[in-house]
């Protein structure tokens, strides 16, 4: 039988795995940003990547048969295009300055105990829409214990691809007190982001992403009071709500499921049937 420790080692050793297989080649793809009304004064160009920071509310939504729903809201700020682990600059993407990408998501993840430090969930689904911001001037509201991460846009909006279905993924707070994730979803292009994501045609099927922060990008509607056990960002004790500020990460792209992905996801998937045999 597999032990909550059992489980927290296991997930450590699938984010090791994650980072060792970060540091493989990733596939390329060429993007266009004078497409849709997003640049004029760019230059095609080839990336293996986005970079970017993200926000999310995480909420409590119940539990059932033992295993512990949640669910998260928030958005992907990308900043940066990426090849060979080297940003690429901005004179040529136009990324930052002539228009923004980002992503709004909804997900929902399961969990075989209460949410806290040292606890994987699974991620069960997620909606998640990718899009361009002309002119670059949307505002980014992080969440807080009382309010979704919601981005307010302004003027030109560009629905470029979407997110419909979680292949493997696993999600929570490390043992240090940093909120991760990493997700392996499938990806579909709209008519205009094949104008903007240009090669290879057809697009890729899936994309990766991985974010993670420390526990200073986190906040709950915990005990804050460090003397009976709390901690100062009120993660720890009971606690519903989970702010995720500053978590910084990457997506890239590929035509067949990550590896590392799946590993995670089979080790949290055992970790939550050891944990509800043990309760049983």
């Amino acid at each position: 039988m597999i032990s909550t420790k059992t489980l927290r080692s296991l997930t450590v050793g699938a984010v090791m795995t994650v980072a060792a297989a970060a540091a493989h080649a990733l596939p390329t793809f060429t993007v266009n940003p004078n497409t849709n009304g997003l640049a004029t004064q760019g230059t095609p160009f080839t990336a293996d990547a986005m970079t970017g920071v993200s926000s999310a509310r995480i909420s409590y939504t119940g539990t059932s048969g033992g295993v512990y729903s949640y669910t998260g809201v928030g958005y992907i700020d990308y900043t940066a295009f990426s090849l060979n682990d080297s940003g690429i600059s901005a004179a040529i993407t136009r990324d930052n300055f002539d228009y923004g990408i980002y992503a709004t998501f909804t997900q929902t993840f399961s969990c075989g105990s209460v949410l806290a430090p040292g606890v994987s969930c699974a991620v069960t689904s997620i909606t998640l829409n990718l899009w361009g911001d002309a002119g670059n001037d949307n505002i980014y509201n992080k969440a807080t214990v009382g309010s979704n991460a919601s981005v307010t846009t302004v003027g030109t909006q560009v629905l470029l691809g979407t997110v419909t279905q979680v292949l493997a993924g696993a999600a929570g707070i490390d043992a240090l007190g940093g909120a991760f994730q990493n997700v392996n979803t499938n990806f579909i292009l709209t008519a205009a982001g094949q104008l903007f994501f240009t090669s290879p045609d057809p697009f890729y099927q899936f994309a990766f992403s991985a974010f993670n922060n420390t526990s200073q990008g986190l906040t709950c509607n915990g005990n804050t009071n460090v003397s009976t056990g709390g901690a100062a960002n009120g993660c720890a004790g009971e606690f519903t709500a989970i702010a995720i500020n500053n978590e910084s990460g990457i997506t890239d792209f590929n035509n067949i499921p990550e590896p590392a992905s799946l590993a995670i996801f089979g080790a949290g998937l055992m970790g939550l049937v050891a944990l509800r045999r043990r309760k049983s």
